[in-house]
């Protein structure tokens, strides 16, 4: 037998909630509270800034003819006492440019841990009064401790006039080109009279004047002369020009 169960009627009766307290704190609590907050981040932030995240790796690129990466690297190992945020790469840039026969310098952060840097070296293509390099353009450089000038041409002259000498010289290599002929070395004097020494050993005195005239002299007499006999060639003259021979 199954009895369903009775339902009861009527009006259930509710419990009475207590009601709920809210908190009020002061005024000068929660901005004490707040400034701790903020003081202490701040803290740590310095911190990180001041001893976090340092520079781990150094990517040098470039063209390296006189440089390595190496040599770059230990110019820059005053790098670890720093950290990402207090490197400065203008200063990087500008002790990496004052080194010799650096061109140009480029530095840049990459986050987190890394500075990259890419250089440019400059090209020496003269010995300048046996005391500096050049570059094409007549700029002297710094000569390097232990740089190795064998093979340079050596260009002498009076202080100041190094891109003058330099024009020179590469006019006439463009002109002596033809022959298989190079210039070993160049002097301007003074007076800017100019005198050389060719590949062959030859002497050659140009002097002041007529210059594109008598390196055309000097061309002709370089097809026609047995170049192992002569010493000195003096092309100071109007038409002509005046042979010292080798000793017999």
């Amino acid at each position: 037998m199954v009895r369903r169960a009775e339902k009861k009627q009527g009006a259930t009766p509710l419990q009475q909630q207590k009601p709920q307290r809210e908190l009020h704190l002061p005024v000068w609590l929660w901005q004490s509270v707040l400034a701790v907050v903020i003081g202490y981040g701040s803290f740590w932030g310095l911190q990180q800034v001041s001893w976090g995240w340092p520079v781990e790796e150094i990517e040098v690129e470039g063209e390296f003819r006189y440089w390595s990466a190496q040599q770059l690297g230990n110019e820059l190992l005053w790098i670890k006492e720093l950290n990402f945020f207090s490197v400065d790469v203008q200063e990087v840039r500008e002790q990496l440019e004052s080194l010799p026969l650096i061109q140009s310098v480029q530095v840049k952060k990459v986050w987190p841990e890394t500075l990259k840097i890419r250089f440019k070296e400059d090209i020496p293509v003269a010995l300048w009064n046996n005391k500096t390099l050049l570059n094409p353009h007549g700029k002297a450089l710094s000569l390097p401790g232990q740089f190795d000038a064998t093979g340079l041409p050596v260009l002498t002259g009076p202080e100041q006039k190094e891109e003058q000498v330099m024009r020179q010289y590469q006019r006439l290599q463009q002109k002596l080109v033809q022959m298989d002929m190079s210039v070993v070395s160049l002097k301007m004097n003074a007076v800017g009279s100019w005198q050389l020494k060719l590949e062959n050993g030859w002497l050659v005195q140009l002097g002041r004047q007529q210059q594109e005239l008598r390196i055309r002299r000097l061309i002709e007499l370089l097809k026609i002369l047995p170049q192992e006999k002569v010493a000195v060639v003096d092309l100071r003259y109007g038409k002509g020009a005046a042979i010292e021979w080798q000793p017999v």
